[in-house]
């Protein structure tokens, strides 16, 4: 067992995939149930937006052996009091060997976090 099979952190991965709105188009947004996940996860950035007003951009680089993650996919942090983050583009891959495999991916924290029972299917993409 490595470190990317026992990351520290616990994370709900809302899978992207195809769904249909109301008016019968397809399009991609996060899946109804979560992929429980373990990954280690490190701070990128904590920038203050000081034009915007007082405001905090934060972002973190999630690493695991394999995540369903993708653009449209959610991400609920367990470990961290449930706090919801968008996938900010796509995951990279590394494969140079079965042992070092891994993907990370970087978090944005959602300003408009989801209320409890909302169904994350409405609630739109990341990316």
């Amino acid at each position: 067992m490595s470190l990317l099979d026992r990351g520290q952190e616990v994370l709900d991965v809302y899978p992207e995939v195809a769904i249909t709105d109301d008016l019968g188009n397809t399009v991609v947004g996060p899946a109804p149930t979560p992929v429980r996940i373990r990954a280690a996860v490190q701070p990128v950035t904590a920038d203050e937006l000081s034009e915007v007003g007082q405001s905090l951009l934060t972002t973190y680089r999630v690493i695991a052996r394999s995540a369903p993650v993708g653009p449209w996919a959610r991400v609920r942090w367990v470990s961290d009091g449930g706090t919801w983050w968008d996938v900010v583009g796509r995951p990279r891959r590394y494969s140079m060997s079965p042992r070092t495999a891994h993907m990370d991916a970087i978090l944005r924290e959602r300003k408009d976090p989801p209320s409890p029972g909302d169904d994350p299917v409405s609630l739109g993409g990341g990316g």
